[in-house]
């Protein structure tokens, strides 16, 4: 371990005598945009493949829908070893939010320890530390074991189906042992996600002249407002947690402030021990002055550890049926998008890593994280593939004037080269 110790600092101070190669190639990206919608990220794509080929790394491009490639490199070890997977999504949310930024959202400006942009945080800043330290393995020719297999996909904030969803199913080269991932974790060491998916209620009813209501007709609307109170009350829903997960919310509690304060108050870790469901899309009728045939209802919905989807769903059935069996309900999504909630274990060897590093470069332990979103953390865990997650934290993520701090980058990136560097030595380092 001591050998690989001095090379961790040495590279350390490396990345802290090139910040401003870090902080530029951060802004490099936030100066393409590649909102989404409409989630095109050719520009963005095509530029990382050339930083990656100017620095003598192979690219393979991969566009299962256009203008939705996914970037695929590869460095290969002399010896046998762990293939480890660092993955990020180039997507991100649209900068149309409605208030207006005080920068040009696609300017990547860096102003009082802060750069500033559109996925400066989600995650453009997290990509930088994993780009920048595959290649800097690579620059300096490090004899690691294994292999080291970077993905830069598409269609995350869709739910991934085009973006790593499609990778697994279709590129050996994208399985690997383990993934790092780099979504925005506050510098949380990140081990889990809620179960996400988004279901469509429908009712029907008769239209006819308004002047006939309470006479003829049937208004869609009101049945449909009859069973909202019922869906809603699916919130609450407690987990059903084992000894060991019950364990691994207990101490993540501790850290979720820290990673989703800019969402949540104190006490919003609670959602992670319990259902919560979203009334988000209402949709109903034609004209004021006809009786609505139609009513179409869009709800997130988000699970703990221990409630699976047909538990959910038969529990859903039960309320319908109770109140109006008329009302039918359908996953939004393709079934692809639909996953259950899922962690990986402390004391799998990635995880291991990741929290040693982080340790030594913060000069302290990191916290637990485990998140109420999604990230493509789940395409592998549902391989039995363990996934974890230390990112930069996001401030005014999905707003306007999104920004990271320009030390928080230099902190991931630290991170995750010595990650992958005592992930990939740990045979003949143990």
């Amino acid at each position: 371990m001591g050998q690989s110790g001095t090379l961790k600092r040495d590279i350390c101070g490396l990345i802290d005598e090139r910040k401003s190669e870090v902080i530029k190639l951060c802004g490099d990206m936030i100066r393409i945009p590649s909102d989404n919608p409409p989630g095109d990220t050719t520009k963005l794509a095509g530029f990382l493949r050339e930083y990656l080929k100017e620095r003598d790394i192979s690219v393979r491009v991969y566009e299962p829908i256009t203008g939705g490639p996914n970037l695929v490199a590869t460095i290969e070890g002399k010896r046998k070893g762990p293939h480890l997977i660092l993955n990020g999504h180039l997507d991100q949310f649209p900068a149309e939010v409605g208030e207006r930024w005080s920068v040009d959202p696609y300017s990547g400006e860096v102003r009082d320890g802060r750069i500033y942009g559109r996925g400066a945080g989600d995650m453009k800043g997290g990509n930088t530390g994993l780009i920048f330290s595959f290649c800097l393995i690579k620059e300096l020719g490090l004899d690691l074991p294994g292999r080291i297999t970077l993905t830069l996909v598409s269609d995350e904030e869709n739910g991934g189906r085009w973006g790593t969803g499609w990778l697994v199913d279709n590129v050996e080269e994208s399985i690997g042992d383990a993934c790092l991932n780099a979504e925005p974790s506050g510098l949380t060491a990140r081990v889990g996600e809620k179960g996400l998916g988004f279901i469509r209620l429908k009712a029907a009813g008769k239209p006819v002249h308004a002047a006939y209501s309470g006479f003829a007709g049937d208004n869609a609307i009101m049945r449909m407002c009859r069973v909202l109170p019922a869906v809603q009350g699916l919130s609450g829903i407690p987990a059903r947690f084992t000894d060991e997960t019950r364990r691994l919310i207990d101490d993540a509690q501790e850290g979720f402030y820290k990673q989703s304060g800019h969402e949540g108050g104190p006490g919003s870790g609670q959602v992670l021990r319990q259902v919560t469901v979203n009334i988000g899309v209402i949709k109903g009728g034609s004209k004021v002055n006809i009786i609505p045939g139609t009513c179409e209802v869009e709800v997130d919905v988000r699970l703990p550890l221990g409630i699976a989807w047909h538990q959910f769903e038969e529990i859903l059935d039960n309320r319908l049926r109770d109140i109006d069996p008329t009302i039918k309900w359908e996953h939004i999504k393709h079934p692809s998008a639909l996953f259950p909630a899922s962690f990986t274990s402390t004391n799998e060897d990635i995880f291991k890593a990741m929290q040693m590093n982080a340790t030594e470069v913060m000069g302290k332990k990191p916290l637990l994280g485990f998140t109420p979103g999604g990230n493509d953390c789940r395409y592998y865990r549902a391989r039995g593939i363990p996934a974890v997650v230390f990112g930069p934290t996001v401030h005014n993520e999905a707003a306007a004037d999104e920004y990271v701090l320009v030390d928080d980058l230099i902190t991931v990136t630290k991170v995750h080269v010595g990650t992958i560097i005592d992930y990939q030595s740990k045979h003949i380092l143990n």
